[in-house]
């Protein structure tokens, strides 16, 4: 999956209500009422009774004794249940609910600690039935059919369930007899509830289930299709301002339990046939090809159709789209989208399938499904979700419509199709024995995405946007004390959303990446292969992964018998952080010391001492000049010092480390070293002797050295100076990404002119060779125009005059032109920086013009264009109105909430505005958003990236004071960010300011 960080909320069903209503109005009918006679007269009188009336009075009474009898019962034994601290239990009499307590404590964790299942039983076999209500209330009903093997003797049954309505009276267990035949007579409930706080559903029993024994568990449930983009939802987009409705699923990681009862963990595999109900004017697509449709009995025009049984996946790898969408096909592989939209879905069509063919050749494994479906659906809370033959994108990672979308749309749809069918093989075919290693999953497929982007696209470069994309940006974050392990434990649904993070996939990307370069191409393709083919529909932990190639490496040499890949990688998956390996010469020998310390933002009395890497050593001198070997010439072993002999290291002018920046770690050098190298930068002549991926490993190294107070500003600084000749894509986009930071740390000073001055200097040269131009051409140089829009956003940002001329004129061309709905005059690669611009230099109605454009159009891309730039507005009124449609759930789609707080917290005014609203409805917020995300951490991420004094910071831990929120680890991650700041303007501002002094005064 591409990525999300969902939190799960709990709702009090409204079967559950109606329940409690309808019992106490059964109550009071049940009283009887008796009549006292108003004579005074007393007399004696006989009484007979006939033996019929006598008959019928002692069955009442027998059967009274019954129904209270049961009713005791029921209240009985979910009265003897106690809750462990933490545990919401909810007891079963009619319907699954809420004990009426719940809401006394709200004090109490949202889960347990541990929510694992217990290992008594596994599922081999789902037979699902869903009849969804796609208008009205959205409700849905449903049966499962769970055939299961009991690994242990045990008496109860514990799966999953969540917001689900389950009845007493459906719930059955039926042993397997030796025939495959069911046992006519269902096996006898003790009691079965519901515990909250582990999102449990407990089937406990009378009779023993016996080792080695398969039952079949039968529950009847119903449910509500919500609209929170998670487990079974719905979304909708409009057609003529009529509203088309379309339900769909997103399980992953743990919502598959919202939809149907099941076994709700990764390694429980099984195989699932699947009977969905729909509407006769739909279709409706899953996992596996429809086998056979007919008419449904009940509901007027509707049809069931029957899918094929599917091979053993996880339940998160589950899924299904009920839509009246239309599709396009190549062979076994079909793209769906809105009718007027799947257009846009050719150019998915037309790289899906060579995709598919070359991860086919490169893993060795057959693709083993009988077709794929990718779907483009209107509302899509992650980018994509790899379910095993049914991809579900977000509409913006899967459509893209030549000569109207930017050339950073259609790289992004290469790579987000690459990335979710790398996973039909790492995550479907393999998957994680638990969430602990997620990273296997998405390492995996976010490295393969560039090298499928690669394979049909070479000229893109995509292998040196990697080191830019993925690897120095989630240095940034790993930078942090409060990082965490790629290989992290997790317990609960809130833990692991938590691990869906640029850990799990930037940094599992960029240590796959090393470990494919030590390896070399080939041993560490066959190690893969082997390792597909031997656990394909299992489950495996990272240590599997280890064994199957270190038994390649050793076979062909590459490893001696004493190392194993696992002694290698465990130091990168179960270690926080990463080095920083300093390089120096010892004077007068040939001897080069290198001594690792793990990089940290923090002060150095924050490092762990304790913490080494085993590193793979690449080099290269200024005299070779070999940037091409990206096979370890030696290591460096798990310790503190270690010196290497070397006469060309020794006696070369410079040397650089980590050709390509193949491994994930800093280098530092000696004074002596960095100014050589500077001064060769410095050549206008040689400097592209050096590799474009190795000079913005240069910046992001230098610069990221001085934030953390391994080397002088000043050093770092003065490198920075060769970028006045630079015009590599690459080097620029390192060089953008840190003076960033710098710029976000200066925009609030009184010396910020000092820094625009000397960084309009820098972008001259390159700026006059991308000029203010685009070119609707597919033939143009894509890096060109990545480039192009990288150095104009920085231009216009800077206060380059042109810049911001030119983007002003080219959006009153559009105001002015007749229909500009249906005709743009702006060139699509220029956009973003003239919509951008152009609201930032305007008034009201600029912003209003783009906002109806928004409205009116079609096209995704366009809206996140205009959604973006419609929050680069200086006004405040504007900004907050801004914000407040963002929530109102009229015109802005819940998926899109996040790009608007991060497009207005992208000025000075705007992150402020943010901050205020966020700390002024923050509930507000979280209620619209279902509280299904870790929503208000990416928010406050947002909000909160320029704030560098101790008074911002004291009012951030005030607001999270007030509002009571946990400090777990994304609000630790970011205040700790904010912290860091703070002492970086202590340290650093003065020094920077005077050097820039020195360099703006010398022009």
């Amino acid at each position: 999956m591409v990525v999300k960080e969902i939190p799960l909320h709990e709702n009090l069903s409204m079967e559950a209500r109606h329940l409690n209503a309808n019992t106490s109005g059964a109550s009071s009918r049940a009283t009887p009422t008796t009549t006292t006679p108003t004579t005074t007269t007393t007399f004696s009188r006989v009484y007979s009774v006939s033996i019929t009336t006598a008959v019928l009075l002692i069955s009442f009474f027998i059967c009274t004794l019954l129904a209270v009898g049961f009713i005791v019962y029921n209240f009985a034994t979910c009265g003897q249940l106690t809750a462990e601290p933490g545990e919401d239990i909810v007891c079963t009499s009619v319907h699954l609910r809420h004990k009426s307590n719940h809401a006394q404590n709200d004090d109490l964790p949202k889960y347990d600690r541990d929510v694992r299942l217990p290992h008594s039983i596994e599922p081999l076999k789902y037979n699902i039935t869903l009849e969804p209500e796609l208008s009205g209330n959205f409700s849905f009903s449903g049966s499962v059919q769970i055939r299961v093997r009991v690994l242990q003797d045990c008496y109860n049954i514990t799966m999953h369930a969540e917001e689900l309505n389950i009845s007493r009276n459906d719930v059955a267990v039926y042993r397997v007899l030796a025939q495959n035949q069911l046992d006519q007579d269902s096996l006898r409930i003790h009691k079965q509830y519901l515990v909250g706080a582990k999102q449990f559903f407990v089937i406990e029993l009378y009779d023993k289930l016996v080792r080695g024994s398969e039952y079949v568990v039968h529950i009847q449930f119903g449910g509500i299709i919500q609209d929170f983009l998670q487990g079974f939802y719905r979304s909708s987009y409009k057609v003529h301002n009529e509203t088309r409705w379309v339900a769909s699923t997103q399980f992953q990681a743990t919502d598959a339990r919202r939809a149907f009862p099941c076994f709700d963990e990764p390694a429980l595999k099984a195989k699932f046939t699947l009977h969905i109900a729909r509407p006769r004017n739909m279709t409706t697509i899953s996992n596996m090809p429809i086998t056979s449709t007919n008419k449904h009995d009940s509901i007027p025009n509707y049809v069931w159709d029957h899918f094929a049984e599917s091979l053993p996946m996880s339940t998160y790898l589950v899924a299904y789209a009920i839509s009246d969408f239309s599709h396009i096909s190549s062979g076994n592989f079909s793209v769906w989208a809105r009718a007027d939209a799947i257009r846009s879905a050719e150019y998915a069509l037309s790289v899906g399938p060579r995709i598919l063919s070359f991860l086919q050749d490169f893993f060795n494994v057959t693709f083993p499904l009988p077709k794929i479906d990718m779907i483009a659906l209107p509302e899509f809370q992650a980018g994509a979700m790899e379910n095993w033959g049914l991809i579900t994108f977000r509409e913006t990672t899967m459509l893209f419509e030549p000569g109207l979308a930017t050339a950073n749309s259609r790289q992004r749809v290469a790579a987000v199709v690459g990335h979710e069918l790398a996973h039909q093989w790492f995550g479907n075919l393999v998957t994680p024995s638990w969430w602990a290693d997620i990273w296997l999953n998405e390492g995996f497929a976010s490295y393969m995405e560039y090298i499928t982007a690669d394979a049909v696209a070479p000229e893109w470069k995509q292998l040196d946007q990697f080191v830019v994309n993925e690897l120095q940006s989630v240095f940034q974050l790993d930078a942090l004390s409060t990082s965490h392990k790629i290989s992290q434990e997790v317990y609960n649904p809130q833990e692991i959303t938590e691990i869906f993070d640029r850990i799990s996939y930037a940094k599992g990307s960029a240590i796959i990446r090393m470990m494919a370069h030590f390896l070399t191409d080939s041993v560490f393709r066959r190690g893969l292969s082997k390792y597909l083919r031997d656990m394909a529909y299992s489950s495996a932990t990272q240590d599997d992964l280890w064994r199957f190639l270190t038994n390649e490496a050793k076979a062909s040499g590459l490893l001696d018998r004493s190392t194993s890949v696992k002694e290698i990688m465990d130091t990168w998956t179960l270690q926080t952080g990463y080095p920083v390996v300093k390089i120096s010469r010892h004077p007068n020998s040939n001897a080069i010391r290198l001594e690792q310390v793990r990089f940290v933002y923090a002060n150095s009395s924050k490092e762990d001492e304790s913490l080494f890497w085993w590193i793979p050593l690449t080099f290269t001198t200024s005299t070779e000049l070999n940037f091409a070997n990206t096979r370890p010439t030696t290591w460096m072993p798990r310790t503190k010092v270690y010196e290497i002999e070397n006469r060309n290291l020794s006696t070369d002018k410079w040397f650089i480390f980590n050709i390509q920046q193949t491994g994930y770690y800093r280098v530092n050098y000696d004074i002596d070293n960095w100014q050589a190298i500077t001064q060769h930068l410095m050549d206008e002549k040689h400097f592209e002797e050096i590799a474009p991926a190795n000079r913005a490993q240069l910046i992001d190294d230098v610069m990221n050295l001085a934030r953390g107070s391994f080397l002088s500003y000043d050093t770092a600084m003065n490198l920075t100076r060769y970028l006045a000749h630079e015009t590599g894509h690459v080097p620029w986009k390192a060089a953008i990404t840190n003076f960033n930071f710098i710029d976000s740390m200066f925009v609030n000073s009184g010396d910020y002119d000092l820094l625009k001055k000397y960084l309009l200097k820098q972008l001259q040269i390159v700026y006059n060779q991308v000029r203010f131009e685009d070119s609707r051409s597919e033939n143009e140089d894509i890096l060109l125009l990545l480039k192009r829009s990288e150095i104009l956003n920085m231009a216009c940002h800077l206060g380059h005059q042109e810049c911001i001329s030119e983007s002003i004129r080219h959006f009153q061309n559009w105001i002015q032109t007749p229909n500009p709905d249906a005709n743009n005059p702006i060139g699509p690669n220029l956009r973003g920086v003239v919509y951008c611009t152009a609201i930032q230099y305007g008034t009201e109605y600029e912003w209003d013009f783009a906002f109806e454009r928004y409205l009116r159009t079609s096209l995704s891309g366009e809206k996140e264009l205009l959604l973006t730039a419609l929050g680069c507005s200086k006004e405040p009124w504007l900004l907050y109105r801004y914000l407040r449609r963002g929530i109102a759930g009229e015109h802005i789609r819940k998926q899109d909430v996040f790009r608007v707080f991060a497009a207005v917290s992208n000025s000075v005014v705007g992150q402020h505005v943010a901050f205020d609203f966020l700390r002024n409805n923050w509930q507000e917020i979280n209620t619209y958003m279902g509280s299904q995300i870790t929503n208000i951490h990416t928010l406050l991420k947002f909000a909160t990236k320029r704030m560098n004094s101790k008074y911002q910071l004291a009012e951030f831990e005030e607001f999270l004071h007030d509002a009571h929120w946990d400090y777990d680890r994304p609000i630790q991650q970011i205040v700790e960010q904010v912290e860091t700041s703070v002492d970086w303007m202590t340290r650093n501002y003065k020094s920077i300011v005077k050097w820039l002094q020195r360099e703006v005064g010398s022009t």
